[in-house]
C-alpha cells in the first residue's frame, strides 16, 4: 500500500515507484518548505540563545558543562541507536506503512537498548570521561536518548513530506515550554545541571507529541523484517553521521575528559553560541535539500542550479558576520554572559572562522545522500576524522585554545574536499563554483574593516558601544556595496531564486536583482 503522510500534496510519488514529480512541482515545495523553515528557524535562533545565556548566567561554568557533557554522550547514543533509518525513510522513493511499522518497531527495541546500556553504564562512562561526579546527570540522560530515537520516525514522516510548517511549530513549543518556562524556573531554584536537563527532557516529549499527531503512524510494534532496502541506506548513513560526529564533537571530548567540566562549560558557551545560529540556518537547508535531491536525483541539471544557489547563500549568509563574531568576541561574551565567562574569548575566536567552513559542509552532504552517494561522502568523513586525530597526537595540544584552532583548519579540510567531490559528481566548473564566494569575501572585507574600526574608536568604552558601533559602520557600507555593484554581492544562482520572490520583495531590492541577472544573461550571450 502506497502513502502519503500529510493532506498537503506530498514530495513522494503516490502512483507507484515510476511516478515522476515536475521539476516545477518539485521547486514550488522545497521554496514553501524553506520558506516555513526560516520563519521558524529565526524564532528559534533567539529562543534558544536567550535560554543558554540566562542558564548560563544562573548556572556557572562547571554546571553547565555537565549539561554539555550529557549532551554530546546523548548525540552519539542517538546516531548509534537511530541507525540512519530515519535518513532512509527519506530518501526511499517507494514507502509503505508496514515499512514505517517496522522501522517504528525497530527503533524503539534499539532505543531501549541504547538508554537501558547508558544508565547501567553511566558510572564507568563519566570515570572515562573524567568527569565522575556527571554519574546521575548521565543516567538520567538516558531518558532524552529514548525519546530522540522514537521521535524520529515522526519528524522523518514530515520532512518527506517537506511539511516543514508543522515540524516549526511543534519545535517551537516544545522549546518555549521546555527551555524558557521550565528551565528558566528550575535553574533559578536548583542552579544546577537538572534544570537544564530537565528542560530538554519537557522539550523533546512536546515536540514529539505534537510531530505525532501530525502523521499518526501505527504504533502496535510487529516484526522489523523486510527492509533490508531502509537498512542498507541507513547503515551507510550511520557510517556518515558517526564520522560527522567525531569531527563535530571529537574537541569537546576531549576538553572534558583532558581539561575538566568547568573548561568544558567555556568551550561550550563559545562553540554554541556561534554553531546555534549555523546550525538553525544549515539545518533548515538539508531538511529541504535531502528530501528534494532525493526526488530529483537523476536531474543533474536541476541539482546544479539547487546546489550552486545554495551554496552562495549559505557563503553570503556566514562569512561576513562569523568575521565579525571572531573580532567581537570579548565584547560579545561580556556583554552575553558576564565576566565569569572571560575565558570563553579566546576559544570563540577560531570557532567563529570555522562556520562557513562548516556551512559549505553542511549543504554538501545532503545533496550527496539525496543521489544515493552516502559511501562517497562516508569516506570524505571518516579520511577527515583521521586527519582530526594525526593534528591532536602530532601537535600535543596543551589548551582548549589550541584545540579550538585544529578545530578549524579540520573543518577547512573537510569543506574543500566535500566541494570537490559536488563538482567533479555534477560537472560543475571551478568558476561556477569561486562565483559563489566572490560577493561573501567582499562583505567579509567590508564587515572586517568595518569590526576593527568599531573596535579601536570605541576601545575604552561598553563592550555593548563597539558591538553598536560595528553594526552602524558595515550596515551602509553593505547595503551601498548590493546597491552600486549587486553582482558583486549576489551569485546569478542564488539572485536566480531571489527572483521568484521579486513581487513580494522590496522594490529597490527587486530592481538589483533583476540587474544581476541582466548582466548575467549578457555574459552569456556574448560567449
Amino acid at each position: 500500500m502506497q502513502i502519503s503522510f500529510v493532506a498537503k500534496a506530498p514530495l513522494n510519488p503516490v502512483n507507484g515507484d515510476d511516478a515522476t514529480i515536475s521539476r516545477s512541482t518539485v521547486a514550488h515545495l522545497a521554496l514553501r518548505a524553506a520558506k516555513w523553515n526560516y520563519i521558524g528557524v529565526v524564532f528559534r535562533v533567539v529562543i534558544q540563545l536567550i535560554a543558554q545565556i540566562v542558564l548560563a548566567r544562573f548556572l556557572g561554568p562547571a554546571e553547565f558543562g555537565y549539561y554539555a557533557l550529557c549532551f554530546m554522550v546523548v548525540g552519539v547514543g542517538y546516531l548509534l541507536a537511530e541507525m540512519g533509518l530515519s535518513s532512509a525513510l527519506i530518501q526511499t522513493r517507494s514507502l509503505t506503512s508496514n515499512d514505517i511499522q517496522r522501522v517504528w518497531t525497530l527503533l524503539v527495541i534499539s532505543g531501549l537498548f541504547g538508554a537501558g546500556l547508558l544508565a547501567a553504564f553511566a558510572e564507568q562512562l563519566a570515570f572515562l570521561l573524567g568527569n565522575p561526579e556527571a554519574v546521575a546527570y548521565l543516567r538520567f540522560a538516558a531518558i532524552p536518548l529514548f525519546l530522540q530515537v522514537i521521535a524520529s520516525v515522526a519528524l522523518a514522516l514530515l520532512r518527506k513530506s517537506l511539511d516543514f510548517k508543522r515540524i516549526q511549530l511543534a519545535q517551537l513549543t516544545g522549546m518555549i515550554v521546555g527551555q524558557v518556562f521550565v528551565g528558566f524556573t528550575l535553574a533559578a531554584i536548583l542552579h544546577t545541571a537538572w534544570a537544564m536537563l530537565w528542560a530538554w527532557l519537557v522539550q523533546l516529549l512536546i515536540s514529539w507529541i505534537l510531530m505525532f499527531t501530525q502523521v499518526r503512524h501505527r504504533l502496535v510494534p510487529t516484526w522489523p523484517q523486510g527492509i533490508n532496502h531502509l537498512s542498507w541506506f541507513g547503515a551507510r548513513a550511520l557510517t556518515t553521521n558517526i564520522a560527522n560526529w567525531l569531527i563535530e564533537n571529537l574537541d569537546n571530548l576531549l576538553v572534558a575528559r583532558f581539561f575538566g567540566a568547568r573548561s568544558l562549560g567555556f568551550y561550550a558557551v563559545s562553540y554554541n553560541l556561534v554553531r546555534y545560529p549555523t546550525n538553525h540556518l544549515v539545518t533548515t537547508l538539508q531538511s529541504v535539500l535531502f528530501p528534494t535531491s532525493a526526488a530529483i536525483q537523476n536531474d543533474h541539471s536541476a541539482l546544479r542550479a539547487a546546489y550552486l544557489a545554495t551554496l552562495s547563500l549559505v557563503a553570503v549568509a556566514t562569512v561576513p558576520v562569523f568575521i565579525s563574531a571572531a573580532m567581537l568576541a570579548e565584547p560579545l561574551i561580556l556583554v552575553l554572559y558576564g565576566q565569569e565567562w572571560k575565558e570563553a574569548v579566546a576559544m570563540m575566536q577560531p570557532l567563529a572562522l570555522a562556520m562557513p567552513l562548516h556551512a559549505v559542509t553542511a549543504v554538501s552532504g545532503p545533496l550527496l545522500w539525496g543521489m544515493n552517494r552516502v559511501g562517497t561522502e562516508s569516506l570524505l568523513q571518516w579520511f577527515t576524522v583521521l586527519c582530526f586525530l594525526g593534528l591532536v597526537i602530532v601537535l600535543g595540544l596543551a589548551t582548549p585554545v589550541q584545540l579550538a584552532w585544529v578545530v578549524f583548519g579540520v573543518y577547512l579540510i573537510r569543506a574543500f574536499l566535500l566541494v570537490l567531490t559536488v563538482m567533479r559528481i555534477l560537472d560543475l566548473r571551478l568558476g561556477e563554483v569561486t562565483g559563489c564566494f566572490r560577493g561573501p569575501l567582499v562583505l567579509g572585507c567590508v564587515a572586517a574593516g568595518s569590526t576593527a574600526l568599531a573596535v579601536a574608536f570605541a576601545k575604552v568604552y561598553y563592550p555593548l558601544i563597539q558591538i553598536g558601533l560595528a553594526v552602524v559602520i558595515a550596515g551602509p557600507l553593505s547595503f551601498a556595496l548590493f546597491w552600486l555593484v549587486p553582482g558583486w554581492v549576489l551569485a546569478p544562482g542564488l539572485a536566480r531564486v531571489l527572483r521568484r520572490f521579486s513581487g513580494r520583495l522590496p522594490r529597490f531590492v527587486a530592481s538589483r536583482i533583476e540587474a544581476i541577472m541582466c548582466e548575467h544573461e549578457h555574459r552569456r550571450e556574448k560567449r
